[in-house]
């Protein structure tokens, strides 16, 4: 799965296990919740309190249907 122009612009800076995470997820999910997912990864980068291993752990917690 390739990311889309838009989403590799705004995550250009962003730790690529993060994108290949991402990625890992959106094919997981339906794609009505790539959004969500899109939206809390950004809110997780903009926390200070959170390194790129938070990001992928929360996100997993959140959104991976095998991890619930």
């Amino acid at each position: 799965m390739l990311l889309s122009e838009t989403m590799a612009d705004q995550f250009a800076n962003t730790d690529p296990k993060i994108i290949r995470s991402v990625e890992e997820l959106k094919s997981k999910i339906p794609a009505a919740d790539h959004f969500a997912l899109d939206s809390r990864l950004q809110a997780l980068i903009n926390d200070p309190d959170t390194d790129d291993d938070d990001v992928i752990s929360i996100l997993r917690q959140e959104f991976d249907p095998d991890h619930r």
